[in-house]
């Protein structure tokens, strides 16, 4: 019975550690992977979920090779221009290597609102042309972690604060992306309605062409009966009084 038990515990261990280490997150979930050619980059935060207003860094990895046969990429983004994104607004960031990890950079940055973030990569590496845009895991506020609930004092005060100054940076951000899209459409509507006076513009000049030459027949058909009249009048078929 005594190694039984012992049996059992060290079972019961196990799976309790692997239910763990299962449910356990990892950064590099929510990281955004993309392959050039022959080069896959991966790009995220390092401190997951982001939060607004504390300092973080977005990392990238560089490797090559195929799928299992990856090797990183040392020196991988000296032709490269990195920005971070949110909304319209863009700042071109300064990445560092990875004191860590080989083919691995990061970069600091401080969000300051909540929502959405991109990272932008242009240039090439060794070579590989690289001109891309990476979604990176939105920025959350604090309050989401926030416990147990403020008492009503100034700290709550400054949660409520937080909070509507969040709510406004999301709205400013969806606002934006419509402003966008509408830009978009009134381009494409332009584009329509200059195709479409283009179209009228053609069918017009069709139409003074056709009538143009209905005239010239008109007045052919007008201009030879008359001669035809004056011919037979003066052959004596047509004309004065018989003597």
């Amino acid at each position: 019975m005594e190694m039984k038990g012992i049996i059992m515990f060290v079972i019961g261990s196990f799976l309790l550690s692997s239910a763990v280490f299962t449910n356990y997150p990892e950064t590099s979930f929510a990281h955004t992977s993309k392959t050039f050619g022959n080069t896959t980059i991966e790009a995220g935060w390092l401190s997951e979920p982001p939060l607004a207003s504390d300092l973080n860094s977005i990392v990238v990895q560089v490797s090559k090779g195929t799928s299992g046969e990856q090797t990183p990429v040392v020196n991988a983004l000296a032709n490269l221009t990195l920005s971070a994104k949110y909304g319209t607004i863009t700042k071109q960031l300064d990445f560092q290597p990875s004191p860590t990890t080989d083919g691995g950079y990061e970069a600091k940055i401080l969000p300051t609102r909540v929502g959405p973030y991109n990272l932008i990569l242009q240039g090439d590496v060794k070579g590989q042309k690289v001109d891309s845009e990476f979604e990176i895991e939105d920025v959350e506020s604090k309050s989401i972690f926030s416990f147990p609930d403020s008492s009503i004092d100034s700290t709550n005060t400054n949660n409520i604060n937080q909070q509507v100054q969040d709510g406004i940076s999301r709205l400013s951000n969806d606002i934006q992306k419509s402003r966008d899209d509408l830009n978009m459409s009134r381009s494409e509507m332009v584009d329509i309605q200059q195709s479409l006076g283009g179209l009228q513009k053609d069918s017009g000049i069709s139409y003074l062409i056709l009538l143009t030459t209905l005239g010239i027949s008109i007045a052919g058909i007008v201009m030879a009966a008359y001669l035809f009249t004056l011919l037979r009048f003066r052959k004596g078929m047509v004309g004065g009084p018989q003597q």
